[in-house]
């Protein structure tokens, strides 16, 4: 072999091998099992030994089965629009007591029922519109183009169904934490803010900026009972509109009964004189201002204003609309 060859070999790593043990020299030992189990298999065929007692028990068997699915045997666009109507609720978010809007939008706004059950199930779950086309058997192109269509009309008619109800209702729902200190609150506000694309109008931009949110968005005072139903929807003001701006230049004083309570948060400032007008007064927390203290009785009330905002959420979880008012 010459000098200057190299000898082709393996490395040790590649020469080794894996040691081959027997099992009955494996340290685990598992135990025998005691019991052998036996599957018998029951052959489809029905034999003609089979009486017909045993016959009408597997029928009645088969019966019960059927009787314990919920959904009957039809096709996926039935079997939806069956369970949309039947947990109405959970797809549609209505109860199944106020089912009957549906059919109100159906009839009032001359529209397909299955445009509504699309469009409130596609609210309600945020679902994707390839899910939605597989459940009602209908293209995704289809199905955005009933949503966009169909969103304006539902807003349309919904806004029949916002009303206040009378002080004695209001009352007759009040929840038990609002019973004893707050009888009179017939109206919670809040505001509600949307983001938006940013506009390419400079003026624009500077009227929707929200230092809150810090983006652009639009802005809705929402008011509401006690007990959750809605009572009052602005239209929209731009994110830079404080919240004394939208209460003065909406329509919430003109729908406010006379005579009662209002509670807020912190952030509604100065509208005490507003509501003061129609012999109102305002409900909220105290401010905590830099170098004062909180007197005993302050704080007991912003902890109680705060308990009652967690049994609110609790309550909102719950029941996810407001009782039908007669």
């Amino acid at each position: 072999m010459p000098a200057n060859e190299k000898k082709h070999f393996r490395s040790v790593g590649v020469n080794t091998r894996i040691r081959q043990t027997d099992k009955a020299s494996s340290p685990v030992k598992l135990p025998k099992a005691k019991h052998k189990f036996t599957v018998k298999v029951i052959s489809p065929v029905k034999s003609e030994s089979v009486s017909s007692s045993a016959n009408t028990n597997s029928y009645d068997s088969i019966s019960s089965i059927e009787e314990h699915l919920k959904v009957p045997s039809m096709g996926r666009r039935n079997s939806t629009e069956y369970l949309c109507e039947k947990k109405s609720r959970f797809y549609l978010g209505l109860p199944e007591h106020v089912y009957q809007v549906v059919k109100f939008i159906v009839e009032v706004e001359k529209i397909h029922h299955v445009d509504v059950l699309i469009t409130l199930k596609k609210i309600r779950t945020d679902d994707v519109y390839a899910r939605l086309a597989d459940d009602f058997e209908m293209s995704v192109t289809y199905i955005h183009n009933i949503f966009t269509r169909s969103i304006p009309i539902i807003a349309g008619a919904s806004q029949e169904l916002i009303f206040w109800p009378s002080s004695i209702e209001i009352k007759k729902r009040l929840p038990i934490p609002f019973r004893v200190r707050y009888k009179n609150v017939v109206s919670i506000i809040d505001c509600l803010e949307i983001e938006i694309e940013k506009p390419s109008n400079p003026i624009y931009q500077a009227m929707t900026w929200s230092d809150y949110k810090k983006c652009n968005t639009l802005k809705f005072l929402i008011s509401s009972t006690p007990d959750g139903m809605i009572t009052f929807i602005s239209g929209a003001f731009g994110g830079r509109a404080s919240d004394k701006e939208i209460i003065s230049q909406s329509n919430f004083l003109n729908e406010l009964p006379n005579a009662c309570a209002v509670m807020a948060d912190r952030g509604f400032k100065q509208i005490d004189f507003m509501l003061a007008k129609k012999n109102c007064f305002l409900v909220r927390p105290p401010s905590v201002e830099e170098g004062q203290i909180l007197s005993k009785e302050k704080i007991n009330e912003s902890v109680g204003k705060r308990c009652i905002s967690i049994q609110l959420k609790l309550i909102a979880k719950t029941h996810c609309f407001s009782p039908a008012y007669s």
